[in-house]
């Protein structure tokens, strides 16, 4: 039997297939993942992301969960050779404890081969769309008309221009939303408080609406410029969509110190996945052995002759930066606020991401070897 691609397999909740015949019935599938535990709730605490009494960024991770199930079933059935799944059933259960939240979401339906009245398999080359309307068109006009004015410099993102780029989900125009945000957390355009705010909490929005592969591209690229606020503001996105990438991550802890290695750990503390499943387990063990062997000491020890009119010898300090020298006892330096290792008294330490990484590992070990 022809192995039918995976996009082509049909999924339905009913028993049977108005107008086809099932022909086989290729046993029953199922699979089942594991969710972040801050997925609703730091959605649910803003209200940002809200039009017309719906929150979009809570929609998207449901659909993105159910989708990924959904997808793997039909991976199943379609390395067993089946063209339809049918009974599908999505649970959602939840286990709470210390005000967090893990979510088993497990999908099964029975794979089966199918065939219509008329003899033809449903994976049969589908008729192309020939119509488009006049709304359609409307949207797609003014995107080209958006598209022009950034290639020359002249696009201006105002209220009603942002609304359109969300609501559309105008991801062609990403790259130039990213240059914008960056130049007001930059400092490098002057506005009032209230509409550099108002700009963030859009920009917030349209990268939460528009696909996350691409999301995660302009994300992690402003989390790795080396600006404080550009990268703060990054991970705060990252964290409202639970947009952790893990490769992702492994590849920023091989980078600069400061511009990837610092914001991977932030990223690492701060943000989940919307979703986990048993190969993540084997990719997180992978991390502790890279942030084990990324982070030394970054600072110097050194002996210098001992300050004051009576003072003879030598004595030990130490460095993070040339010519500034701090005592032994001293931990932070006091003029870069940094310690020896190079990392401020409220940035995420290797340590703290160790243990973090070491704490979702056994939660998720539990987790599906009890699933």
């Amino acid at each position: 039997m022809n192995r039918t691609s995976t996009q082509n397999v049909l999924a339905s909740t009913t028993p049977n297939l108005e107008g086809w015949e099932i022909t086989e019935y290729l046993g029953p599938v199922s699979t089942h993942v594991v969710a972040g535990t801050n997925i609703f709730s730091d959605i649910a605490a803003s209200f940002s992301d809200v039009f017309g009494g719906e929150s979009k960024s809570y929609k998207k991770q449901l659909e993105q969960i159910n989708e990924q199930v959904v997808g793997e079933l039909r991976e199943e059935a379609s390395r067993r050779g089946a063209n339809a799944l049918v009974g599908l059933r999505i649970d959602h259960d939840q286990i709470s404890g210390q005000n967090k939240a893990m979510f088993m979401v497990a999908a099964s339906a029975t794979a089966v081969h199918a065939q219509s009245v008329s003899g033809s398999d449903l994976d049969a080359s589908q008729e192309e769309e020939t119509a488009v309307t006049t709304r359609e068109l409307g949207v797609e006009e003014r995107i080209v008309r958006l598209t022009r004015k950034s290639r020359n410099g002249t696009l201006e993102l105002n209220e009603d221009r942002w609304r359109f780029l969300i609501e559309n989900q105008v991801s062609g125009l990403a790259g130039a939303v990213q240059q914008a945000l960056t130049e007001i957390l930059a400092g490098l355009v002057g506005q009032p408080m209230q509409r550099q705010k108002k700009h963030l909490e859009n920009g917030r929005d349209f990268f939460l609406s528009i696909p996350e592969d691409m999301a995660k591209d302009h994300l992690y690229d402003m989390a790795s410029q080396g600006e404080e606020k550009v990268t703060n503001w990054a991970v705060g996105v990252l964290e409202d969509g639970n947009l952790l990438d893990l490769r992702r991550i492994e590849a920023m802890l091989g980078g600069e110190f400061y511009e990837e290695q610092k914001p991977a750990l932030e990223i690492l503390k701060r943000v989940d996945k919307a979703y986990y499943e048993p190969r993540d387990i084997e990719r997180l063990e992978a991390l502790k052995l890279v942030i084990k062997s990324r982070f030394e000491k970054r600072g110097e020890v050194l002996e210098v002759e001992e300050s004051g009119m009576l003072s003879s010898g030598t004595e030990e300090v130490w460095q993070i930066e040339e010519g500034v020298h701090n005592p032994m006892d001293q931990k932070y330096c006091e003029e870069t606020g940094l310690d020896i290792y190079g990392f401020g008294k409220r940035e995420t330490r290797p340590d703290e991401a160790l243990k973090l990484l070491e704490t979702k590992i056994a939660a998720l070990n539990r987790r599906f070897e009890n699933g």
